[in-house]
Order: C-alpha cells, then structure tokens, then sequence
C-alpha cells in the first residue's frame, strides 16, 4: 500500500460523488429557503445515502427527528417506495410547516407524512414500541440530555430487531465534534449494535440493532 491511498479523497472527489446523486428538482428552493434561515439540510450526496439506507433495509415506517425544511425527509420517503410512512418531529413549528409543505409539492399526500410539532425528547416517549424501521437524527438536534444517550435508547425501544439508527452530520470539518464522537464509541463498544462510520457529505453515523439484542437475550 502506497503513502498515497492513505490520503482522504480531494475536494474534487467529494464534489463530483455530490453532483453523481441526481435530486428531485424540486428542492431546490427548499435549499435555497434553508440557506436563507441559516438550517443546515443535507448534502445530495447524504440524500443518496439515506436513500439507499431506507431501501436496503425496507423500510416503511421511519422516525425523522429535526425537519429541517424537507430536504432529508424527501430522500427517505424516495427510498421507502410507494407505501411507507414517514413521522417527522421537530421543536420548530415553522420548519415543521417548511418540511410538509416541500413533501406535499414533490407529490407525497398527507397519508405518507405524520408531523409533529414538539421537543423530541417529550415525542419520541410516546411513540410505539418496536414499530419503526429507522429512526434518522438530523443536524442541530442535541444527542443528550444529562449525562446519558437519550435519543439512543429511545432509538433502540422504536426500532425494530434490524433496525437501523442513522444520524447525519456526523463529522464536522475538522472530524466529530465531542457529542457526536462520544455516540459513535458508544455504538462501537455496544454488543447490540452493528455500527459504521461513513465518510459520505456531511458524515453518517449508522448503525442495526441486533436482531436478538444482547441485552435482551441475557
């Protein structure tokens, strides 16, 4: 192995996987509106990503928590198909509003979208057991609350065995930040979770539950 193929890919590598992934045309003024209020959105080269993680794994109910302006949502309704239901959560009602309003333009109905306004941390708790597919946790959402992984072990109740626990954004420019570095030691260090660190747009920090969760077989 040479020096050279332990070097990162250059900005024109990251730039040309960005433009590969083609995106509904239709968000383009939802990241123009995002820009304009200053919320971060996901990169099309992690919409792909989602895409696909949401198509891998058959997904048709999945857990969004922070709307944004629709932009993360469009991709995972895309990667669910024709019949999966999206439930998308944000504090910010106004963004919840952004977010519905680009789905119901692109083409999704009412059916397909459950928003709801609130601070995740009081919505995720009345959420079904073991009812979701994936639960995606997006930019600007605080990991914790207190000393533990709170969003994490809601995470792990929702999902299903095989259910996948995405979050995006997961490296900044100079690598995770201390948050984000300490959920991902956490899932690498945890028995019940199947963890990978991609290296796509922003970061993704994925990781599946365990179809029998250790701690649930002892």
């Amino acid at each position: 192995m040479t020096d050279d193929a332990l070097l990162p890919p250059s900005p024109l590598t990251w730039a040309y996987v960005d433009d590969w992934a083609e995106e509904e045309p239709a968000l383009a003024k939802p990241r123009k509106l995002a820009a304009k209020l200053g919320v971060p959105v996901v990169s099309r080269a992690s919409g792909s990503a989602l895409r696909f993680l949401a198509a891998a794994g058959g997904a048709k109910a999945i857990v969004e928590v922070g709307s944004g302006v629709g932009v993360s949502g469009a991709w995972l309704l895309q990667g669910m198909g024709d019949t999966g239901i999206l439930t998308t959560v944000d504090a910010d009602s106004e963004l919840l509003t952004a977010a519905r309003d680009t789905l119901a333009r692109i083409g999704y109905p009412h059916t397909r979208v459950r928003a709801i306004a609130g601070d995740p941390y009081a919505v995720l708790p009345r959420l079904s057991d073991a009812s979701y597919d994936a639960v995606v946790i997006g930019p600007g959402v605080p990991l914790t609350r207190g000393e533990e992984h709170d969003l994490l072990r809601e995470a792990r109740r929702l999902l299903r065995p095989g259910g996948t626990f995405i979050v995006t954004h997961a490296l900044g420019d100079d690598g995770a930040d201390a948050d984000h570095r300490d959920l991902a030691q956490h899932l690498r260090d945890d028995p019940d979770w199947v963890p990978a660190l991609l290296t796509v747009g922003e970061g993704i920090l994925v990781a599946v539950l365990a179809a029998v969760p250790v701690n649930d077989a002892e």
